[in-house]
C-alpha cells in the first residue's frame, strides 16, 4: 500500500471514529463495542483480512440480543464504503458469521439465528449490495475487485443453499454429523432431494469459474476467501454424497440425475486443485458420480 494512500486509509479510519463516537453517545457500550470492533476489523489501512481478534469478538454476539445489529451493521458498512478492501473484508465477516455456529445442529440450527440470516437473504432475496468501488485506486484493488464482485454472487448462492437445505451447508467430517444429515433426507421427498442438489451443484460451478488467482505476490485477503470456500466445498461434497446415496437406494436408475452429474463434471477440472487437501473425500465423490452416471 503506498503512502498517499495510506494516509488516506488513516484519515478514513479517524473520521470513522469520529462519527462513531458521536453516534454512540448515549448508545450503550455493547453496542459501541461491537461498531468499533467492525471499523477495526474492516480497516482502510491493512490488506490483510480481518484480524482473528475482532472475528471472534463479533462472532460471539452472533447467538445473542446483539447478533442482529452486529450483522446490520456489517452489511450496512458493506452498503456505504467504495473501497475494494474493505468491501472484501465485510464479505469475508458475513462469510464467517454465518459459519460460526459450534457444530453441526441440524434444522435448529437455523432457525435459532434466523433474525440474523434473514437480513442477509430473506425469501430469495439477498441484501447483499456492493456500492460502487473505486477500483483504479491501485494495482493491488484492481486484482481485488473481481475477487470482490464474485465473492458477493458466491455467498448469495451460500446463503440460497442455507435457505433451501433448512441449514447452514457446514457439515464437519464428523459421524454424528453425518448421521443426522442422513435421518434428515430419508425423510424428503424425491424432488426435495432433487432440488437441494441441483442448488449445491450450483455452489459447485461458482467455485469453478472463480477468478485466477493474482500475479503479482500473495494476496492474504484472497487466500483468507479462497480457505473458506474450499471449507465450502468440503461441506458441498459431504451433503452431496448423502443425497446421491439416498437416491441410489430410493430408485434403480435416478435418470433425473443424468444433467446434474454432467454439470458436475464440467465443474472437475476447476475443482482439482484443491484434490490435495482431502483426497480420499473427493476421490470417493468423484468415484460416485462416476457410478451414478454409468448406471
Amino acid at each position: 500500500m503506498g503512502k498517499l494512500a495510506t494516509l488516506n486509509g488513516i484519515l478514513k479510519d479517524e473520521a470513522s471514529q469520529m462519527k462513531l463516537n458521536a453516534v454512540h453517545l448515549c448508545s450503550s457500550v455493547n453496542a459501541k463495542t461491537i461498531d468499533l470492533a467492525l471499523l477495526k476489523a474492516t480497516s482502510h489501512t491493512s490488506n490483510n483480512p480481518p484480524s482473528d481478534k475482532y472475528v471472534t469478538f463479533l462472532q460471539s454476539t452472533i447467538d445473542t440480543c446483539y447478533g442482529p445489529d452486529t450483522v446490520d451493521a456489517i452489511l450496512h458498512r458493506l452498503r456505504v464504503t467504495t473501497d475494494v478492501c474493505v468491501a472484501a473484508k465485510c464479505l469475508i465477516l458475513l462469510h464467517k458469521m454465518v459459519k460460526s455456529e459450534s457444530g453441526y445442529n441440524g434444522e435448529d440450527s437455523l432457525r435459532n439465528n434466523i433474525n440474523h440470516r434473514t437480513l442477509i437473504y430473506t425469501q430469495g432475496g439477498s441484501n447483499l449490495k456492493l456500492n460502487d468501488l473505486n477500483v483504479n485506486s491501485s494495482r493491488f484493488t484492481r486484482e481485488l475487485t473481481p475477487w470482490v464482485q464474485w465473492y458477493k454472487q458466491y455467498l448469495d448462492c451460500y446463503l440460497s443453499i442455507a435457505e433451501v437445505l433448512g441449514i447452514t451447508p457446514n457439515i464437519k467430517e464428523k459421524n454424528e454429523d453425518k448421521r443426522l444429515e442422513t435421518q434428515r433426507v430419508s425423510s424428503y421427498p424425491m424432488d426435495c432431494i432433487l432440488k437441494q442438489i441441483d442448488f449445491l451443484v450450483e455452489l459447485f460451478e461458482h467455485i469453478s469459474d472463480r477468478p485466477k488467482a493474482p500475479q503479482s505476490k500473495l494476496n492474504k485477503i484472497v487466500i483468507e476467501m479462497t480457505e473458506l470456500m474450499v471449507q465450502d466445498y468440503f461441506s458441498a461434497i459431504r451433503l452431496m454424497r448423502i443425497r446421491f446415496e439416498e437416491l441410489n437406494v430410493r430408485v434403480a436408475k435416478p435418470n433425473e440425475l443424468v444433467p446434474v452429474l454432467e454439470k458436475l463434471e464440467n465443474c472437475k477440472e476447476g475443482l482439482s486443485e484443491f484434490s490435495w487437501r482431502s483426497k480420499y473425500l473427493i476421490a470417493d465423490f468423484w468415484y460416485l458420480v462416476s457410478k451414478l452416471k454409468d448406471m
